[in-house]
């Protein structure tokens, strides 16, 4: 799979709520022909690029997950 297809599929399971540059940084040096979309979505996810951005273990809206990393940041 391509990294155009890549960042098509998780533009459509996460929309706009990542950062589609360093997702391609990170996929650059991986040959993701070998890996099914899940197993890709795993990687990225184990980098912290997607997903629960403020740790707390639940996948919330992109804003709310924001305001928890912002809060976390400043001791809230």
């Amino acid at each position: 799979m391509d990294i155009q297809n890549i960042i098509s599929e998780l533009t459509s399971k996460f929309g706009g709520s990542f950062d589609i540059t360093a997702v391609t940084e990170h996929l650059k040096g991986i040959d993701t022909s070998k890996f099914s979309i899940e197993e890709i979505i795993g990687k990225v996810k184990e980098s912290g690029l997607i997903g629960d951005l403020d740790g707390d273990g639940i996948k919330e809206n992109p804003i709310d997950e924001i305001k928890g990393k912002l809060g976390s940041l400043f001791g809230k």
